[in-house]
């Protein structure tokens, strides 16, 4: 079982209780990207705003990076490349129905030529489409 403190305290962060709880929640009930409704429902009895300053905090420490995948909602994935300053990334699904957005780890971006003059700080690769729950279900009408 991975020790989830250990894994806060490797980032640099002090652990509390809460960043404890939150870390660990979504450890264990998010495979995917989340946004921050997804967390405030997973725990009702922590308030919104400690939950985004927690996320935010994660996202700092490298813990968690930003989705942007263009649908209006900020989403947060946990980030498995904890090495440099440049995000390296993988590869995200989004549904353009149901607004769910999906990672695949195992599929990295792919590289891009950038000039030497330009300093990248974080890539971002989102496939849209139409998810097969939600084809089946128009196909159903």
């Amino acid at each position: 079982m991975p020790d989830y403190d250990a894994e806060l305290q490797e980032a640099g962060i002090r652990v509390t209780a809460i960043r404890s709880l939150i870390w660990r929640t979504l450890r264990q009930h998010i495979r995917n990207a989340f946004t921050l409704n997804d967390m405030v429902d997973l725990l009702v009895t922590i308030d919104k705003s400690t939950v985004f300053r927690t996320l935010t905090l994660f996202s700092e420490a490298k813990l968690l990076h930003l989705v942007d995948d263009g649908m209006g909602c900020q989403k947060y994935c946990v980030c498995h490349c904890h090495d440099t300053e440049v995000h390296h990334g993988h590869v995200h699904l989004t549904c353009v129905v149901c607004r769910k957005t999906w990672c695949l780890d195992e599929l990295e971006i792919p590289h891009v030529d950038i000039p030497d003059d330009f300093t990248p700080l974080e890539r971002e690769y989102v496939v849209k489409g139409i998810c097969a729950k939600c084809k089946r279900e128009w196909g159903r009408r």
